[in-house]
């Protein structure tokens, strides 16, 4: 669908029957009603992006032609939808050239999209307001999809920050090279959220690399991908701190914290990690995958694979663990304060025989035990984030 825009977007068509196609069949495919307002694009309606968001009314489509917008502080209008010319981030680049943060959403409501934008360069580092490099949510609850928040920096939140009385929903996301000097080095979150198919790759914060989830903040995490984010004191991958969070079908490879944590780093909070995978995860201190305190997490038919050091910290509490599988990680698997657990609730230790996960691909070879038929302890569930899935049996390291 997505190719056909593109070609669409190349000019075979005239604007106003190109303008109808890309709303059309982007409503068609995303199941939503057919805009009642007008469409207004850029250049033609306003040579910026805010000079045409100032125009716009609730219903209003804006279309951005392709190209690189040198804006920042652009306010987002409720009930509007902002979307590039093809719907996706190679289109349209905004670089606020570090000078501020591309959006603040201030009220505006479900009906508010944003879709098919990079958005590069956003520095709020010096500002009074110094949470959100890239978006800053005060009660919002905008659909954004297909984007790209990248070389983002802020004191926290480096791409984005949410309030307690937001809740975006972010789809097929990438989020990569945010800075954070404190919290959340791509997100920051105090309030609801919703992150699907969405990547986090390479951000740094003091703690929460990927994600921070502060007090108050409900967070549903699902079919995302956290590899390669860093935090210089724990939560390498996503740091909760008195917050409620659901992650379900996610892989977490390569991340790092330097005080251990380098998944997780979890205080007081409730957390709920189901069907993932961590794999290589490292951690300086005690070489921890998990830091936990104050409450024990549910984790279940998950795979935790080839850390550089222990699986938890000693001074941590101990999960739930349910139909997981601890295989090849230095520090040990079902040991210590695991102990107990290794032999019980279908858990299990055994290559988990993934497909070639040094290149991305944490599928399961048709052999893993981590695959129903072949679970040696009856768990019916598929354990990790994939099932089957290898061409040919080759490819197995």
């Amino acid at each position: 669908m997505f190719a056909f825009l593109s070609a669409v977007n190349e000019g075979t068509v005239s604007n106003s029957l190109h303008t109808w196609i890309i709303t059309l069949t982007f409503c068609l495919f995303m199941g939503v009603p057919l805009s009642q307002g007008k469409t207004l694009s850029v250049p033609e309606s306003a040579p910026t992006i805010k000079g045409a968001l100032i125009k716009a009314k609730p219903g209003d489509i804006v279309l951005v032609t392709c190209g690189t917008y040198y804006e920042y502080d652009i306010r987002m209008k409720p009930g509007v939808a902002l979307w590039s010319g093809t719907l996706q981030p190679g289109c349209v680049t905004i670089d606020a050239q570090g000078k501020g943060r591309h959006f603040i959403m201030a009220d505006v409501d479900s009906n508010t999209a944003l879709v098919g934008f990079t958005l590069r360069g956003g520095n709020v580092t010096s500002a009074e307001l110094n949470q959100g490099g890239s978006i800053l949510f005060r009660n919002s609850s905008p659909r954004v999809s297909n984007c790209v928040f990248k070389d983002n920096i802020a004191q926290s939140g480096g791409a984005i920050s949410t309030d307690q009385t937001s809740n975006p929903l972010f789809a097929n996301c990438l989020f990569e090279n945010n800075n954070a000097l404190t919290g959340g080095g791509a997100a920051l979150c105090f309030g609801k959220a919703i992150f699907r198919q969405c990547t986090f790759e390479n951000n740094i914060a003091l703690m929460g690399g990927g994600l921070a989830l502060m007090p108050g903040s409900d967070v549903l995490i699902k079919e995302c991908s956290l590899k390669n984010n860093s935090a210089g004191n724990t939560g390498g991958g996503l740091f909760l701190k008195k917050a409620r969070c659901e992650v379900a079908n996610t892989t977490f490879a390569g991340n790092w914290g330097g005080l251990g944590g380098s998944v997780l780093g979890v205080f007081d909070a409730e957390l709920s990690l189901s069907r993932s995978t961590l794999y290589k995860n490292q951690a300086d201190t005690e070489g921890a995958t998990m830091a936990i305190h104050g409450q024990s997490p549910e984790v279940s038919n998950c795979i935790i694979a080839f850390s550089n050091g222990t699986v938890l910290r000693k001074d941590s509490e101990v999960p739930n663990f349910r139909g997981c599988n601890l295989y090849g990680n230095k520090g040990g698997d079902w040991v210590a304060n695991l102990l107990s657990q290794g032999s019980k609730f279908q858990n299990i230790s055994i290559d988990p025989m993934f497909c070639a996960p040094d290149f991305g691909n944490f599928n399961l070879n048709n052999s893993s035990a981590c695959l129903p038929a072949n679970n040696p302890s009856g768990n019916k569930g598929i354990v990790g984030a994939f099932g089957q899935g290898c061409v040919n049996a080759d490819i197995i390291p």
